[in-house]
């Protein structure tokens, strides 16, 4: 009993001491095994970019990163920047120029007592509201790469979007793949049954093995153009480094009617690119007046103490340079500017027309497809889905044979992957419209 009871706290003990043990190797197995293995260790770590790799964004997160990320964006930014630098450096006024002279230094005597001596200021006076005019110059052109980033704005938001619709679509056809596949599956496997039960010729089996493959080829290459997709969203968002697991949202299936007038206006109103190139005919214009303005000669006026050391007298020396305009009076770049300033009006009508251009026929494009959609939506799917069921149905009961199943199956497929690419082909005249008319399209 003595040796019982002597031996329990001592297995107590012991119990304590490998529980300690136990609870250490564990806490300092992972680094163990990260040290000696590296990557191929057999201890799972949570790895935070595998954790983002699976996840999916909405297209508001999609443009918060594109707008936040584009490199061409980024660089219109520091443009903006740099004008900013422009306009401030024009404002400052020229330094002044301060003179130190020593004339008629005897040899024998180096220093200022035996010299005339000379302090003078000399200040650049400018006239004519030149500076003024360069100021005005240099907002304008602040202005003008304002609207060139606002410009650069709306297409990367644009072309998110449909690249977003792009990838929306590659996982809707996916999608279609893989029930074409379940489908085709369920085919093969109902004719092998069939043919066992000796219903059914080995024809109908080796047909519907052949559709099943032709099922999962279809997967695999929906697959492959679901991963460009989202190779191409990465890319216009400007983290093409990262993976991105998807997207969420739908396409949009029934936008409102548009009013091509209503959106010719906003595009006159509101359409940066136009305020950038309007912004070019200020520019030029402002800097023809400056060039006619340059004839007025700049004073250079000056005043110093000079000491006629020999003498013994102290002077005082005022002076005043005016440059005289007798060969030199700006002709040339007055007639660039005269050229330059008809140059951007000229290139104004030309983007206007381009841009109306684009508008009207994407607008007239997207009342095609909106109609396309719409007939897609109201009539032929709903008739594709039911065709697919009576038959199904009717195929199970033993009404209709293999080959009108597969023809309905068919039907069916290649119904929805048209409606989907017809949905893309919407949403991406919806993103041109938005980015022309600088409007939001919805939802009827």
């Amino acid at each position: 009993m003595d040796l019982h009871f002597g031996f329990k706290p001592y297995l107590q003990r012991c119990g304590c001491i490998f529980s300690i043990i136990t609870v250490s190797i564990l806490a300092i197995l992972p680094g163990f095994w990260l040290t000696a293995f590296g990557n191929d260790s057999p201890v799972q770590v949570v790895d935070e970019k595998y954790q983002s790799a699976n996840k999916k964004i909405s297209l508001e997160e999609a443009i918060r990163i594109a707008v936040e990320k584009n490199p061409f964006l980024q660089s219109t930014r520091d443009q903006v920047e740099a004008a900013l630098g422009s306009l401030r450096q024009s404002k400052l006024y020229p330094n002044p120029v301060l003179e130190f002279l020593a004339e008629e230094i005897p040899e024998d005597e180096i220093g200022l007592n035996q010299s005339q001596n000379l302090v003078a200021v000399s200040q650049p006076i400018i006239t004519g509201g030149k500076r003024g005019l360069g100021i005005r110059v240099s907002e304008k052109a602040k202005e003008k790469d304002e609207f060139d980033r606002d410009t650069v704005v709306l297409n990367v938001i644009a072309d998110t979007k449909k690249v977003f619709s792009g990838v929306i679509g590659d996982q809707d056809g996916l999608a279609i793949a893989k029930e074409t596949e379940k489908i085709a599956k369920g085919i093969y496997e109902s004719e092998n049954l069939r043919f066992e039960a000796g219903e059914v010729a080995i024809t109908n089996v080796l047909r519907a093995e052949v559709e099943w493959s032709k099922a999962r080829n279809l997967v695999s290459h929906a697959e492959g153009n679901l991963q460009n997709s989202l190779k191409e969203l990465q890319t216009v968002m400007g983290i093409p480094e990262e993976t991105i697991g998807g997207v969420t949202g739908m396409l949009l299936s029934r936008p409102g009617e548009l009013s091509l007038p209503e959106l010719e206006l906003k595009m006159s109103n509101n359409q940066p690119i136009l305020k950038a190139s309007k912004k070019n005919i200020e520019i030029a214009e402002t800097q023809l007046s400056l060039e006619k303005r340059q004839v007025i000669p700049d004073i250079n006026v000056s005043a110093g103490y000079k000491r006629l050391s020999l003498e013994n007298i102290d002077t005082v020396q005022l002076g005043v340079e005016i440059p005289a305009p007798f060969f030199n009076r700006n002709q040339g770049n007055i007639q660039k500017g005269r050229a330059l300033s008809k140059k951007a009006k000229s290139e104004n009508q030309s983007v206007y027309n381009d841009l109306l251009f684009q508008l009207r026929r994407n607008f007239n494009s997207y009342h095609v497809e909106r109609k396309r959609v719409m007939e897609f939506k109201d009539k032929i799917l709903p008739k594709a889905e039911e065709s697919l069921a009576l038959i199904t149905r009717g195929y199970r009961e033993g009404e209709f044979d293999y080959i009108d199943l597969l023809d309905a199956q068919r039907t069916w497929a290649e119904t929805r992957i048209s409606y989907i690419e017809s949905l893309k082909s919407l949403n991406m005249f919806i993103a041109d419209i938005e980015r022309l008319a600088v409007t939001k399209i919805r939802e009827q």
